[in-house]
């Protein structure tokens, strides 16, 4: 539309008077026809609302009967059953919440709730976290909230049917402070509600205090016909006397973390069905610690282990059995079917002459995680028992003990099948751009340092610049031979800021797969501010 005022529309003009007489006729047919238009809108606007709402009945008229015809209405119970099992946690007990199953799925539907409520095994599993409280007092908030969680753990378990049961129970630490060390009705009263299902217990896990614990202290190996692992963390100051239950006849994995009141040889197990072992006394002046010479007599007491995990102590309080063995030669214990071995030490010796690995053989070892603290730094390590673990797999390690030459002197001793390689430490470790290069190949050389390796993690990283991980991405990933694995992922904590963006350089090797994470954590440097102890001072949180 054209206007004799075009080239004042959208400007600051201020109109004269004789101009604003003007512009006021100028708008009277353009606003008698907005009006028409707005009059049409309305008219074909309740049209569209009528037809929208004939439509959203039709619409949930078709839908309502469309569901009838869905699926899984007309799949077989006993198939619906076997969804609803494969819905529950694999990697952990269920848990009290209507956020995953088993109580969920009985929120969908009544039919639904009934299948549920009527099939034992979603509720074999539970999980059971004691309340915690939030005061000095047992105010009556924490007693009501504490009765109906044991009112659901009865349920619970009434719906189980015959099942062998997995049990896990969180028990709340702040128990240990009550007045006069008395545990009140909360401290034991779930394990008294699990007592009676002692004969289908399968896999137990408690964390609670020793006094908790002991309302299992009456029970024996017979009670527990079917328990096959169990697992103890009792964090309290005061020692765990280990119960009469571990002679069980089916029992063949074990896990304690706490303080042994005896030594850790007069557990009552019957070690030589043992097939997983975990002893980590969490005091390191305990009495009766876990040394090497008794590792290894546990060790020899069990000929089916697969899996283990030991904190071995040593320094603080020489057992009798240190003296015995002090001086004297040790025999070579192999351990054929060991593949997963964790061991922590504190002051005790690991490596060299008089270490846990001068007197074993692990010729089937996939696994091993060390991490060592010793008081004496002047330490020579040396690594000969890697040289008969032939299919380990996979190496984790804290490197704060070695230095540039023994961590080199490592990496040439573990075998060739390596493939997932994890060092941690912190800025005295020997880990720098020399030994990143030490593990890239270099063209033409058949000689290859960890042919397999598909995944290397340093965490804690001082030494190591950036252009050297590129260096060592490239060397692997370029690589042309059928014999050396393909890199599949780098992670890497520097300890640092970044000084270099790397990733435009590997763009194509991460099209192609590779997962590359790369952290960087610089120190925090103080900031100096001259409002400094004034109330307005800006830097102030």
């Amino acid at each position: 539309m054209s206007s004799p005022f075009a080239s004042r529309l959208g400007t600051n003009y201020c109109p004269q008077d004789n101009e604003v007489l003007e512009i006021q006729c100028l708008i009277q047919e353009p606003l008698a026809r907005l009006k028409r238009l707005d009059d049409q809108i309305a008219e074909l606007q309740k049209s569209i609302d009528e037809l929208t709402k004939e439509h959203d009945t039709i619409g949930d008229y078709v839908q309502a009967h469309r569901a009838l015809l869905t699926p899984i209405r007309r799949i077989p119970l006993d198939i619906l059953q076997e969804i609803f099992v494969a819905c529950l946690p694999t990697h952990r007990n269920c848990v009290m919440s209507a956020k995953e199953a088993p109580v969920l799925l009985g929120r969908i539907c009544s039919s639904w709730r009934a299948l549920s409520l009527s099939t034992p095994r979603l509720w074999a599993s539970l999980h059971i976290a004691e309340p915690v409280r939030t005061s000095d007092s047992l105010d009556s908030l924490h007693l009501t909230l504490h009765a109906r969680r044991v009112e659901v753990t009865k349920t619970w378990l009434a719906r189980s049917g015959q099942c062998p049961l997995s049990l896990s129970l969180e028990s709340d630490e702040q128990n240990a402070g009550y007045p006069n060390g008395s545990y009140g009705s909360t401290g034991d009263v779930f394990l008294q509600t699990l007592l009676p299902f002692t004969s289908r217990w399968w896999r137990l896990s408690l964390a609670a205090p020793p006094p908790v614990l002991d309302v299992l202290s009456g029970l024996t190996g017979a009670d527990v016909p079917l328990l096959k692992t169990l697992e103890v963390r009792a964090p309290s100051p005061r020692p765990w006397r280990p119960f009469k239950l571990l002679g069980g006849s089916q029992i063949s994995g074990f896990s304690l973390m706490g303080e042994l009141d005896s030594d850790p040889l007069h557990l009552p197990l019957r070690w030589e069905f043992l097939t997983s072992l975990s002893l980590i006394e969490n005091n390191w002046n305990t009495a009766f610690p876990l040394t090497s010479d008794a590792a290894l007599t546990i060790l020899s007491r069990c000929p089916r282990l697969r899996n283990c995990h030991f904190l071995l102590i040593g320094g603080f309080h020489p057992a009798p059995q240190i003296l015995e063995g002090a001086g004297r030669s040790r025999s070579i214990l192999e351990l054929p079917t060991l593949h997963s071995l964790q061991l922590q030490s504190v002051n005790a010796p690991v490596f060299g002459p008089g270490g846990i690995f001068s007197s074993l053989s692990l010729p089937g070892l996939r696994h091993l995680v060390l991490s060592t603290r010793l008081q004496d730094e002047e330490v020579t390590l040396t690594f000969p028992f890697l040289v008969v673990s032939p299919q380990l797999q996979s190496f984790e390690s804290d490197c704060q003990i070695y230095g540039k030459q023994s961590l080199l002197d490592l990496i040439r001793a573990l075998p060739p099948t390596v493939q997932r390689l994890r060092l941690s430490g912190f800025p005295s470790y020997g880990f720098n751009d020399d030994t990143l290069a030490f593990l890239a190949p270099t063209p033409g050389c058949l000689d290859i340092i960890f042919p397999a390796l598909q995944e290397l993690s340093i965490m804690d990283c001082y030494d190591v610049s950036d252009a050297a991980l590129l260096h060592f991405i490239t060397a692997r990933m370029t690589i042309q031979s059928p014999s050396v694995a393909t890199l599949r992922r780098v992670d890497i904590q520097f300890n640092r800021e970044q000084q270099l963006d790397i990733r435009p350089q590997i763009q194509s090797y991460l099209d192609v797969g590779l997962q590359v994470s790369t952290r960087y954590y610089p120190s925090l440097k103080w900031i100096f501010s001259p409002w400094r102890g004034l109330p307005d001072d800006p830097e102030r949180g």
